[in-house]
């Protein structure tokens, strides 16, 4: 049976979402895999009791450190071995469990699946990459968006690469789309390191290993594009942040400009209702929760990592991602992508 470890300590509502969601996964798969909840035992298992987990497939494991927002990164993996973090990779690299969930400090996870788990064979850097919604129907996922700051042109080109392979193999995109982020669409434009990208990127097109159409700027983002947008981790992350501000930035003005119309009796409760209800689906394409989280691409194993406000519904479906990159073996098939001669 395929075993997920969780970890119960990881994210701003921990442990109680964490195991709230796990218990939500577990009960609406049937039972279809096994989990591992991973975290300290004084503050895991009096919240555990309020549930009835005697029909579930669920283990706990005590772990007696927190990896918490604030540790650096690299320090935290080497001082806190006992962390629930560290255990719950260590599990994976010991093949007692076969992928890893946390909404814990993202930048800790990355060192750790690294320090941990390793990377495919082939790989340069690992990276992380994001959901975008997009006009019609598919997904637009944005690479780096963070785990990489500094890029060469040859890391960027590879980014491409592994999510051209989990876009075919892991979303069922026949045939991925990438566009490299730049400041126009000139194949000219842009820093020596886009400029030198561009290249790399046509020739890994000439080979077949990506379907380039070339340079996008922001405003192809939304508008669908391309599947793939390329940028090094600064911009992406900037990008990130400033979209996950939009949703409650219009809704604080669409708030506002309702009560005003409500106040001067332009429209009625009724319509407001309405209204509310229209504004509310416009945006939810921007519900990051229904994804969860998203694999770190490129470590030799499955790390999955959720925002660090996860909901119980987030943390319910990274499990279900976790199940899914398991089952269709997107490392398997970079692997055999970058290193066929």
């Amino acid at each position: 049976m395929l075993t997920i470890a969780v970890d119960a300590m990881g994210g701003d509502n921990a442990p109680a979402c964490v195991i709230e969601g796990t218990v939500q996964a577990l009960q609406e798969s049937d039972n279809r895999f096994e989990v591992v909840l991973i975290g300290q035992s004084d503050k895991v298992e009096p919240l555990l009791a309020a549930y009835d987990i005697s029909s579930l497939n669920l283990k706990f494991l005590h772990a007696p450190e927190v990896v918490t927002m604030d540790d650096i990164p690299a320090t935290a993996v080497k001082t806190k071995q006992q962390s629930s973090l560290v255990k719950g990779l260590q599990l994976c690299k010991e093949k007692q469990a076969d992928a890893f969930v946390s909404a814990g400090n993202t930048g800790a996870q990355m060192a750790a699946s690294l320090f941990v788990l390793g990377r495919i064979p082939g790989v340069l850097r690992p990276t992380i990459y994001a959901y975008f919604p997009r006009l019609g129907e598919g997904l637009t996922n944005i690479v780096d968006v963070g785990a990489n700051v500094d890029c060469k042109p040859e890391n960027l080109v590879q980014f491409a690469e592994m999510l051209t392979i989990y876009q075919r193999y892991g979303a069922g995109i026949e045939k991925p789309v990438t566009g490299l982020l730049n400041i126009g669409e000139e194949e000219g434009k842009g820093s020596e390191t886009l400029k030198q990208t561009y290249w790399l990127l046509k020739e890994a097109d000439s080979k077949g290993k990506i379907n380039f159409i070339g340079n996008i700027e922001g405003h192809d983002i939304l508008k669908g594009k391309a599947s793939i947008v390329v940028c090094d981790g600064l911009v992406g992350n900037t990008i990130l942040k400033f979209g996950e501000s939009i949703p409650e930035f219009l809704g604080s003005l669409f708030k506002s400009s309702l009560e005003q119309l409500m106040a001067s009796g332009r429209i009625d409760q009724s319509t407001a209702k309405i209204t509310s209800e229209m504004f509310k689906g416009m945006f939810e394409p921007f519900d990051v929760e229904k994804f969860g989280g998203v694999p770190f691409l490129g470590v030799d194993g499955i790390s999955i990592v959720g925002h660090g406000r996860s909901s119980s519904r987030a943390i319910k479906n990274m499990i279900y991602m976790a199940e899914h990159m398991v089952e269709k073996r997107v490392n398997a098939h970079i692997a055999e992508v970058l290193n066929e001669k």
